[in-house]
Parts: structure tokens; sequence; C-alpha cells
């Protein structure tokens, strides 16, 4: 379910890789997505549709028994599909208050450093 992914030099937190079912919200529509990767300031999310860049978003999933909202904007628009119906790809960037969102995705983050063999120290790295 998760790997760790490399953190390259220009992201400020460290990103794991994960396979978490979701739903994201923007204006009018409601899209059932994959978040492919995740960190406390952001997520990339797999959907047969994207929302535009700048778009501001709301994405839900849930993990264990914690219901998770985080509100963000769309950073960029990935398009990875080859052909019509392909999902495509794209960057969401949490907004609000670190600490906010530090206590919604703490559960989140410890489950997947105890899946990689890590302890809470390595939250911040």
């Amino acid at each position: 379910m998760v790997a760790e992914s490399s953190t390259p030099n220009r992201r400020r937190l460290r990103r794991w890789a994960v396979s978490i079912p979701c739903t994201v919200l923007w204006e009018q529509d409601v899209i059932t997505a994959t978040i492919s990767n995740i960190s406390f300031d952001g997520a990339l999310i797999r959907a047969e549709s994207a929302p535009s860049e700048g778009s501001d978003v709301a994405v839900r999933f849930t993990f264990g028994d914690q219901g998770v909202h985080l509100r963000g904007s769309v950073t960029s628009e990935v398009i990875h599909a080859e052909g019509e119906g392909e999902e495509q790809t794209f960057g969401v960037k949490f907004e609000t208050s670190m600490e906010k969102y530090w206590t919604q995705l703490t559960p989140v983050i410890q489950a997947l450093l105890e899946e990689t063999g890590e302890g809470e120290e390595d939250m911040t790295d």
C-alpha cells in the first residue's frame, strides 16, 4: 500500500507513495479519485477528470475510523492520460494552517511510517 518516495530537494516536506481512495470536490463537480502520494502540505491525485490549475478543491478520504477533509488548490495539472477515459494526475497544495492539517494527517503519516519501519521522530524529515 505504501512506498517511501525520496524527497527531491525542492520539496519542503517528505511525501509517501500511497493508494488511498478519495473524493475531490470543486465548484459543482464531485469526482472519485485516488491519492497517489501525500505529505503534510499536499497530495498527488489520480482521477478520470481533473480540475483546472488554480481551482479551489476539497479532498475527502477515510483513514481507519477517521474522516479527513482537507482544503487546497490545484497547483499543477499533469495530464498523463494517453486516450479518452484514462486517468489524469494533478497536484493539490493544502491550505489553511499547517497545525490544522498536522492534527488531521498525523495518524495517516504515522501509519505510513510504521509500514516503512520508521519512527515518529522522522515525521519532519
